[in-house]
């Protein structure tokens, strides 16, 4: 064999060689991670602690970083391990918040969301806030009716006057004598309460407070073990069954989602309400959502019936019934939106269109909070 073919036949069998021993040592491909687990959620001021599990093939997918997503708003925030602070939220607003990892393989998979949390400031979340008065406008900048509430040192309200600036009259005015288990207003109306919570327990008053001699009307409620106002019964000059009865309807959180009112001789319908909320966005205690023409609702916005709901109400539909053959008599339809909110996040404005609800009679159209703060 020539010299030439001996050294061709050496290189060609070195490189076989090192082919071979190359292809017995090829580095596999790094999977991109699996999806990291149990993502729990901590609110802050303006912002939310992420913790969570590294993904379960974390050991072999050499894992560079986590991001943050929330939801809404895609926030997002990063960092190389749990826990991960997310910045940039707004206090008062419902999240829930994903986690993915990420490698040199690129993005792996999204968690499930974690727990839905609220922000709130630490500045404010101490104040407790009570409805000091009520605007309706319906007329440009001038409002067309006013509430304002009194309070005395201990936060009970004292007095409230009720205002029609249209036509410049004062329409109603009430003054508050406290008892240990009773409010007194006058000699034809006074609420019991319950000496602990102050929850109403009843309410007495007339059909026409000018007439002595109008029907007498008494009212009873009933709350549950949550304290939210479950049932109230409707007693004229002194009957001992009841005339009306209203049960409130809740979902298993709690969230007051309507209510039914019958003819209590012969349980026929009289009133049907659905309620809808806001739930993007938790608030502290907003005003009761009665539906069923409340008979005390220019009271309702101070006094205690029970717990209020966390959302601001979204919609309101409200159907009359003809006890006698249960045809359907009217239909009311009420939207309501364009919400603003105080720093201690109650509502400070809303706006109203549709049908006027009697039981929310006075959210009608645009309407303005004011709230005393201590």
């Amino acid at each position: 064999m020539k010299k030439g073919n001996i050294i061709q036949l050496f290189f060609l069998t070195t490189l076989l060689f090192i082919v071979g021993c190359t292809k017995d040592k090829e580095v596999q491909p790094i999977a991109k991670p699996t999806a990291p687990t149990n993502i729990v959620a901590t609110p802050g001021d303006g912002q939310a602690i992420i913790q969570f599990a590294a993904p379960l093939n974390a050991a072999s997918a050499n894992i560079i970083g986590y991001t943050v997503t929330s939801t809404p708003g895609n926030i997002t925030a990063s960092g190389i391990k749990s826990p991960i602070t997310i910045i940039g939220l707004t206090n008062g607003t419902s999240y829930q918040f994903k986690v993915v990892a990420v490698n040199s393989a690129g993005i792996g998979e999204e968690s499930v969301s974690s727990n839905t949390v609220v922000p709130v400031s630490t500045a404010t979340s101490n104040k407790v806030c009570s409805v000091m008065s009520i605007n309706r406008y319906n007329n440009g900048a001038k409002s067309d009716y006013a509430l304002t509430v009194f309070y005395d040192f201990v936060n009970r309200p004292t007095k409230m006057i009720m205002y029609d600036s249209l036509r410049k009259i004062k329409e109603y005015e009430a003054s508050f004598v406290y008892q240990s288990d009773a409010i007194v207003i006058d000699q034809h109306q006074s609420f019991k309460i319950d000496p602990t919570t102050q929850q109403i327990r009843s309410y007495t008053t007339k059909e026409n407070l000018n007439n002595s001699n109008s029907d007498t009307y008494l009212y009873t409620y009933t709350y549950n073990d949550s304290g939210y106002l479950v049932a109230k019964n409707q007693f004229i000059n002194g009957s001992q069954k009841p005339v009306y009865t209203t049960n409130y309807n809740y979902d298993n959180n709690n969230l007051l989602i309507g209510c039914t009112m019958v003819l209590a001789s012969t349980n026929k319908k009289v009133l049907e309400s659905t309620i809808n909320y806001e739930t993007t966005r938790i608030i502290k205690s907003f005003i009761y959502s009665f539906p069923d023409g409340f008979e005390s609702f220019k009271f309702s916005p101070f006094l205690n019936y029970g717990k209020k709901m966390k959302y601001p109400v979204k919609t309101m539909v409200t159907k009359l019934y003809d006890p006698n053959n249960n045809n359907l008599l009217d239909t009311w339809t009420s939207s309501y939106g364009s919400y603003t909110f105080t720093p201690e996040n109650y509502v400070s404005q809303g706006v109203q269109s549709g049908d006027l609800q009697q039981g929310f009679g006075f959210f009608y159209g645009k309407i303005g909070f004011t709230y005393l703060c201590q």
